[in-house]
């Protein structure tokens, strides 16, 4: 009986080593330790925000918008939308200006207006998706306007309001290949806005 026991116990502590062994054998899937480190909220955010700078920066934005027109102190429910109108805005820079702010650089062209202007918005984030703010914000030469405008990969739609109109926009951002002036600033040559301001 004793030799059997024994065997046994050397059985089970060869077993047990074995397994302590395969448990403090590294992973091999190729990733390195820091590679396999979950990303903070912090990294995630900066990430996020860098690829937001990278997709508007150089682009237009390319789509159409509609309006209601009311009345001082009424509201606009239930009023007809106009017929989709063509829209532009080249955008030549986007850069952070504080924890949740933004100066979009645009050249903003609807109607018979073409102005370039820098635009200070706020962006709030819903999950991985941002949303450019504008709250009673006067933008010069154009008029008082709000605005919710989301971009996700590659197009934006969202709503507008000025004094006593509204409506919504959409379109698709794209980069277009703009040769520099021999200057080398071709800003000039790139319109860009955010929101879509209504027929005076």
């Amino acid at each position: 009986m004793t030799r059997i026991w024994r065997i046994t116990l050397l059985t089970m502590a060869a077993v047990g080593t074995f397994r302590a062994s395969a448990l403090a054998q590294p992973e091999t899937d190729g990733k390195t330790a820091e590679e396999k480190k979950p990303q903070t909220a912090t990294a995630r955010r900066a990430e996020l925000e860098e690829n937001f700078r990278r997709m508007l920066s150089g682009s237009v934005l390319k789509g159409t918008w509609q309006m209601v027109q009311g009345e001082e102190g009424k509201p606009l429910t239930g009023r007809p939308l106009s017929e989709p109108r063509p829209e532009e805005y080249a955008i030549s820079k986007v850069s952070k200006a504080g924890e949740d702010y933004w100066v979009i650089v645009a050249r903003i062209k609807y109607v018979d207006k073409n102005v370039n202007i820098p635009v200070t918005v706020q962006v709030k984030w819903a999950g991985d998706t941002p949303i450019i703010t504008l709250d009673s914000m006067s933008l010069p030469g154009l008029g008082t306007y709000s605005a919710r405008v989301m971009v996700y990969r590659d197009f934006y739609a969202g709503t507008w309001f000025g004094n006593c109109y509204g409506g919504i926009l959409s379109g698709q951002i794209v980069k277009p290949e703009v040769a520099p002036t021999a200057g080398g600033d071709d800003a000039e040559k790139r319109p860009a806005p955010t929101t879509q301001p209504a027929d005076d």
